[in-house]
């Protein structure tokens, strides 16, 4: 699965990325964060971590299930949201 992710405060696009969830883990660096990512049997395990001081988030981990999405999704988080589009690969 193929995801597209980004960080915001507020409207404020604060860091985007993207990486392709397998069955190995994997870690990837973003700007201000690292996304460790692995697929399971029906989900993706996929933990953001290691934020700048800044921000002030910690850990955040989701159990992304194994989708094609129709827009962006996202999760709010306070002043944070996290925003992300996923597609199937064939």
């Amino acid at each position: 699965m193929h995801v597209d992710l980004a960080l915001f405060e507020g409207d404020t696009l604060l860091d985007r990325g993207c990486f392709t969830v397998g069955p190995d883990k994997a870690e990837v660096p973003f700007s201000l964060f690292n996304a460790s990512h692995q697929l399971g049997s029906d989900s993706a395990d996929v933990v953001l971590s290691g934020f700048p001081g800044h921000i002030d988030l910690k850990r955040i981990a989701l159990d992304m299930p194994i989708h094609e999405s129709l827009d962006w999704e996202s999760i709010d988080l306070g002043r944070y949201t996290v925003a992300f589009w996923c597609r199937l690969e064939a």
